[in-house]
Formats: C-alpha cells, structure tokens, sequence
C-alpha cells in the first residue's frame, strides 16, 4: 500500500475558513446536516470538543485542508459526559484516498484518551458513503427517527427526513463509585 498523500494534524484557527467551506460544500449535497449555513468560529469552536478538533491537509502542504473531524457532547448533563457526536466533512476532490477513515481512526484514538465512552453519528439514509465508513470503523446503526425535521433548502426542501443513529461503543474508562455520584445531576 503506497504511502498516504495526506497528513492528520490537530485544527488551527487558520484552518477554519476552508473547515466552513468543505462544510458549506457538504451541506450542498442536502445529505450532511439540516443547518443551512456554517458556523462562525465562535459559534464552532465552543460546541466543538477541542481536543477533537482535526484536519487532513496534503502531505506536500500543510495548509490545504482537505477534511475534518470533531466531536461535540450530546448534552450538557453531566452524567452523559462520555458520550460525543461527531462530524466528518471531507472535500469532494479528496475522496476515495482514505481521508475520512483516517480522520475517524483519530477521532476514535482522541475520545478514547478523553475518556468517551461512545461515539454517536447522525446520518440522513441517503448518505450511503457516510453510512458505510462508520460501519467500517465499527459503528452500529441502533435506531431511525422518523421525520425527525423539516428540510428548509434544496432538493428535500419541504420533506420530512429521517435520520439514522450510529453508534460506536469504546472501552469503558474506569470511574469510581464517588466519581460516578458525582456526575449525577
């Protein structure tokens, strides 16, 4: 296998602006997400786990983002702290060279570091490539919510759409009784 001709490295701020494009790419498909536009940094960067924050750039220049992964908490209870959604965009021009797997590989490595205990993924049914790498990356689709919002724009604009839950359980961190207790809200 030839060597990879990308290289995962943590976020820069500098990078954001083509991390909102690649997501702006993304959100033109009408399969990546029910928001209608990209996040300011602000916005981005305080519902993102910072720690997860991870961009491919080619590997003949560090500063040409390709994709990106995070991880954001699924609430802000406590008790739920070990539990995380991701996001994966990768820019159209990059797929097919394993860009996406090795951005998942990383944020799988970095949520175990932090403690997670799963990853959770939510993927519109007509996104068969998402779908399938989470599948290779050990994910599990556990439910379907059915007409769970309101398309706003594009070509499902007006429909209902269902999304699928994915979910990927990690090793369990070891957490004492009184640490437990105290994660109770």
């Amino acid at each position: 296998m030839p060597d990879k001709d990308f290289v995962i490295r943590p976020l820069r701020r500098a990078d954001f602006g083509q991390v909102q494009q690649i997501y702006l790419l993304g959100l033109e498909t009408g399969n990546a997400s029910y928001e209608v536009e990209a996040p300011s940094w602000e916005r981005f960067s305080k519902a993102k786990i910072p720690e997860s924050l991870y961009v491919a750039v080619e590997a003949d220049n560090d500063e040409k983002v390709i994709g990106w992964v995070a991880a954001a908490p699924i609430s802000t209870r406590s008790v739920f702290h070990g539990v995380v959604e991701d996001s994966i965009y990768i820019h159209p021009d990059a797929r097919g060279r394993g860009v996406a797997g090795a951005l998942v590989d990383q944020l799988i490595e970095v949520c175990i570091k932090l403690n997670k205990w799963a990853i959770h993924s939510w993927i519109f049914p007509e996104n068969v490539g998402s779908a399938k790498l989470h599948e290779s990356r050990g994910f599990e689709k556990v439910g379907t919510l059915r007409h769970l919002a309101k398309m706003t724009y594009g070509e499902y604009k007006g429909q209902w759409r269902d999304t699928d839950i994915w979910e990927k359980l990690l090793p369990k961190p070891e957490i004492d009784d009184e640490t437990a207790a105290a994660l109770h809200d």
